[in-house]
């Protein structure tokens, strides 16, 4: 399967391990992922606050450049790429006036609304390869088997629900699906999808130590070994703040693995752990790479 691929600016610089990941287990899935040529960064949720209309049409030019390379489908791993993608497409399908404004801004560029389908690479996985493929890709004998681990959305992964239309907002369950699949357990995770405040760092960094900490005590509360996540900012909060989290809310002195999906299924594949990245990881996977003892 083809599919299109916008990477965002953070896949290429601070989350190189979530993009390298990323396109191992999408080569091991038989996916044709391919880069778009020529992307532009979407301007997260910034843009939008200065001059909302050119914040769209950036977007609208990236689905313009994946219309015109011949893609059909459009996936991102950041959520905020993918939000952003997801949206000014909707919008661009249902108000027409508007579209015709977007893309009076873009040289040389006419995107036409619904032409590309752009979702969350989460969402591919479960509706265009499912879990029975992912499956028969995972060894037995994989070392996350037999351990405990939870998943981790935050805030923004699954929502605005109305918008990304891919999962219960305040339930999600699809990742959880996916370290079953490792054939690890998953006990019962109440902070799976609240905020880390990852965004705020460079501004409230106290509040974000202080949510980031309580996510993360949780998450050994209810016995997990591992965390599982889907957002760049997420893993910047949790594994990457971890320390300093874990000491401003009490929590003791223990350390807890922090895995994007791309890198757990790719663990379960027994791809090496060079090539996914894992020695990027803050927090050291090492000690969840040997098998559990019967």
């Amino acid at each position: 399967m083809k599919v299109g691929y916008y990477p965002g600016c953070s896949l290429h610089k601070v989350a190189k391990e979530y993009n390298k990941s990323t396109y191992r287990i999408a080569e091991r899935l038989g996916l044709e992922m391919e880069e778009i040529k020529d992307w532009n960064c979407c301007g997260a949720l910034e843009v939008q606050a200065g001059n909302p209309l050119a914040a769209k049409g950036i977007v609208a030019r990236n689905l313009a450049l994946a219309e015109e390379q011949n893609f059909d489908l459009l996936t991102a791993v950041c959520p905020a790429c993918a939000y952003q993608l997801i949206n000014v497409n909707r919008m661009m399908i249902e108000e027409k006036q508007k579209a015709a404004e977007i893309n009076s801004l873009m040289d040389n560029k006419n995107y036409t609304p619904g032409s590309v389908k752009p979702m969350h690479f989460l969402q591919v996985l479960r509706d265009k390869v499912g879990l029975e493929k992912i499956k028969e890709l995972i060894l037995p004998d994989n070392p996350l088997a037999g351990r405990k681990g939870v998943s981790y959305y935050g805030c923004f992964c699954v929502r605005p629900g109305d918008i990304i239309q891919f999962e219960d907002p305040d339930n999600p369950t699809f990742m959880d699906d996916l370290i079953n699949v490792v054939g690890a357990e998953t006990p019962h995770f109440p902070m799976k999808t609240k905020c880390c405040g990852a965004t705020q760092l460079l501004v409230a960094k106290p509040t974000v130590e202080t949510l980031t900490g309580n996510i993360i005590v949780n998450a050994k509360e209810v016995g997990a070994e591992f965390i599982v996540v889907a957002c760049q900012m997420c893993a910047l909060a949790l594994d990457g703040q971890q320390k300093q989290a874990i000491k401003r809310v009490g929590g003791g002195d223990f350390s807890i693995p922090v895995l994007y999906f791309s890198q757990l299924l790719g663990i379960g594949m027994g791809l090496s752990y060079k090539s996914l990245g894992l020695g990027s990881n803050y927090v050291s996977p090492k000690k969840l790479m040997k098998p559990v003892k019967a």
